[in-house]
């Protein structure tokens, strides 16, 4: 997939601290949030092209997104740390799964729309703007961790795996639609579901109007 180039540290979220140093600062009650087994999660995925996974696979490939916990250089993470991304409703989905180009493709590899409930609570790091605690800007960084460069969230997310081993995964901010996003890592995955709650492709004539003004909101085209 080609030579991984880190990209220079965004100033507006510096380094993270040392998995040390992280373990001394500890994370406070009111900086963990539990993801219940009634909620429901989305996600956009395809079920055709290259490297296809199932709407509830880890992926231990990367790293290439947000909070990736990969290690460098990209490519199968050895020690098998894996990343799973879910968004809090359809359109955040729909914004973050096609933000590089802003086109909804309804057809290109065969998107579906996935809705599930996890089988048992999820405890996760909240770093997004409504959380009760402050543990990004606790600890030295800032909430520009749901938005800025990858480089740098990346390397949160690897000092973050290393100093909180049971840490179920993060809940931010999408950086296109606003709202709340998961990204869980490897202990969160005893906690997927056999079955959907509901899963369509994006063709479906069901979702027209759902797809229609995710993209009106964000201002996205759909072919």
């Amino acid at each position: 997939m080609g030579r991984f180039v880190r990209a220079q540290s965004n100033p507006m979220l510096p380094d993270p601290p040392s998995p040390q140093q992280l373990r001394e600062l500890g994370i406070q009650d009111n900086e963990l949030r539990s993801i219940s087994s009634e909620e429901v999660w989305w996600r956009v995925h395809k079920t055709g092209g290259d490297h296809v996974l199932a709407w509830n696979e880890l992926r231990t490939y990367g790293p290439l997104l947000r909070f990736d916990p990969h290690a460098l250089p990209c490519g199968d993470d050895p020690m098998g740390r894996s990343v799973w991304y879910g968004a809090s409703t359809p359109d955040v989905a729909l914004a973050e799964a096609f933000q590089v180009d802003r086109t909804i493709d309804r057809e290109c590899d065969g998107p579906y729309l996935t809705g599930l409930s996890f089988t048992r609570s999820i405890t996760v790091l909240d770093v997004a703007t409504d959380s009760v605690g402050a543990w990004a800007t606790r600890v030295g960084g800032n909430f520009a961790m749901s938005t800025g460069q990858h480089a740098v969230t990346q390397h949160w997310a690897r000092r973050i795996v290393e100093a909180f081993p049971d840490l179920g995964g993060l809940r931010y901010n999408s950086r296109f639609a606003g709202g709340p996003c998961l990204a869980l890592f490897t202990p969160a995955g005893a906690s997927m579901p056999v079955r959907p709650v509901l899963s369509l492709p994006l063709t479906h004539p069901d979702l027209s109007s759902r797809i229609t003004g995710a993209a009106k909101r964000v201002g996205y085209v759909v072919v």
